[in-house]
C-alpha cells in the first residue's frame, strides 16, 4: 500500500518550550508526549489514502492513530498528564469566560488525543467553547480542523482550515493540511494547488514537497511525483525518513521491498547480555523509537545512535530518572548474564556524533 500524505510537522513536532508555554509543569511531561511517541507522531503523521483512491485499501486502523516503529511497545498516556488534564478541566469549568484557560485545556486535550484517542471529543468541545467566547478565534478554528482531521471527517476539516486561513493565509502548516484534506477527498488538483502555494512561499518546506509527490502520483504523473519526492528527501537529514521515502519511490516503480526485508535485523550474533541490553534500550518508552542503530565495539560497551532525540533539552528530573532506570536495568542484565566486568552504554546524537550521556553499570 502506498504510504499516504503527511500531516504537517508544525502541529506535531513541538518543542519543550511550546509545551511549557501552556502551563507550569509541562516541561516534565513533554518527553512523554513528544520524544516518547515515535517518528510518525513527532515528525510525520502518516495516514493511508481513503477508500476509492488508486492503489490503496481504505482508512487507517484504530481511528487514524499514529504509527510506531515495528515492535515498539504501546504508548500509554502518563498518569501525570491525566491528572493535569483533570485539574485543568476543573479550573476551566470554574472560569467559563476565561479564554486562555480554555485554550490551554483544549490544546492539552488535543495533544493527549494523539496518544489516547478518547480525548478527541473533549478537545473538540473545548475548542467549540472558545468559539462561543471569541467567534472566529483562529486558534480554535485550527484546533477544530485538526480534530476533524484525526476523526477523518475531511470535509469538516476543510471548512475549518479555510476559515482559519482566511485570517492567517501565510501559515504553511495549515495550508499543507488543507491540501491533504483535498487529497483525501479526491480533489487532486486543489491539493496540488495548495502544496504548490506553500512551496512558492517556502521552497524548503518538506511536507509540501512530499505530499505533492503523492498527489502527482494520484494524477498519474510519475516523473513529477519522483521529482517532488526526491526534493523532499534532500530536505531532511533524518536517515529514517529518507529510508521511508526510498520505500515510497520503490513502490512507485513497483519494486517495493517486503516488510520483512525492510526491517534491519536486531540482535544478530549478539551475546545474551548484548541482546538483553538492546531489548531494554529499544523498548524504552521515551527514547526507544529514536534509536537508529546500536554498535558494540567490545563485548560490554555499546554505542547507541539516536535520531532527533533532544536529550540536552530534557528537564533535569526526567533526564536523571531516565539514566537511573537504564543503569539499573543494564546492571540487572549484567548480573543475569553472570558478568563481573563493567558495562558502558554511550547515547550518541546521530547527526552531530556527540555523546549525550554515558551510562555505566
Amino acid at each position: 500500500m502506498l504510504p499516504g500524505a503527511q500531516k504537517s510537522a508544525g502541529k506535531r513536532a513541538n518543542t519543550a518550550s511550546s509545551w511549557q508555554a501552556l502551563a507550569p509543569g509541562f516541561g516534565v511531561l513533554v518527553f512523554y508526549l513528544v520524544a516518547g511517541t515515535g517518528l510518525w507522531f513527532a515528525v510525520l503523521r502518516s495516514h493511508p489514502f481513503p477508500a476509492g483512491t488508486a492503489g490503496t485499501s481504505g482508512p487507517a486502523a484504530a481511528g487514524g492513530s499514529q504509527q510506531l516503529p515495528q515492535n515498539h511497545p504501546p504508548i500509554a498516556l502518563p498518569e501525570e498528564v491525566k491528572k493535569r488534564i483533570a485539574e485543568l478541566v476543573e479550573k476551566a469549568n470554574a472560569a467559563p469566560q476565561d479564554v486562555q484557560t480554555w485554550k490551554t485545556l483544549a490544546e492539552l486535550q488535543f495533544r493527549a488525543s494523539q496518544v489516547d484517542a478518547s480525548y478527541r471529543s473533549a478537545a473538540l468541545a473545548s475548542y467549540r467553547h472558545i468559539l462561543t467566547l471569541v467567534p472566529d478565534d483562529p486558534d480554535a478554528l485550527r484546533g477544530i480542523g485538526n480534530v476533524y482531521y484525526d476523526f477523518e471527517e475531511y470535509a469538516k476539516a476543510i471548512d475549518y482550515y479555510q476559515k482559519y486561513l482566511a485570517q492567517r493565509p501565510e501559515d504553511p502548516n495549515v495550508r499543507t493540511d488543507l491540501g491533504t484534506m483535498y487529497l483525501y477527498t479526491n480533489e487532486i488538483d486543489r491539493a496540488v494547488a495548495e502544496y504548490q502555494a506553500v512551496i512558492a512561499k517556502d521552497p524548503s518546506f518538506f511536507q509540501a514537497h512530499f505530499n505533492l509527490g503523492i498527489a502527482y502520483h494520484e494524477k498519474g504523473q510519475r516523473e513529477k511525483a519522483r521529482e517532488s519526492l526526491l526534493r523532499a528527501k534532500s530536505l531532511t537529514t533524518d536517515h529514517t525518513i529518507q529510508a521511508r521515502i526510498d520505500q515510497v519511490l520503490a513502490q512507485l516503480d513497483g519494486n517495493a521491498p517486503s516488510p520483512a526485508s525492510s526491517v534491519p535485523a536486531s540482535g544478530t550474533n549478539r551475546s545474551p547480555f548484548q541482546q538483553a541490553v538492546e531489548k531494554i534500550l529499544r523498548e524504552q518508552q521515551i527514547m526507544g523509537s529514536r534509536i537508529t542503530r546500536i554498535e558494540w565495539p567490545t563485548a560490554t560497551e555499546a554505542r547507541v545512535f539516536l535520531q532527533n532525540f533532544p536529550m540536552e533539552g530534557m528537564p533535569a528530573e526526567i533526564r536523571q530518572r531516565l539514566v537511573q532506570r537504564l543503569r539499573a536495568q543494564i546492571a540487572e542484565a549484567k548480573n543475569t548474564a553472570g558478568m563481573n566486568s563493567a558495562a558502558k552504554v554511550d547515547l550518541i546524537d546521530l547527526d552531530t556524533q556527540k555523546i549525550m550521556e554515558t551510562i555505566s553499570a
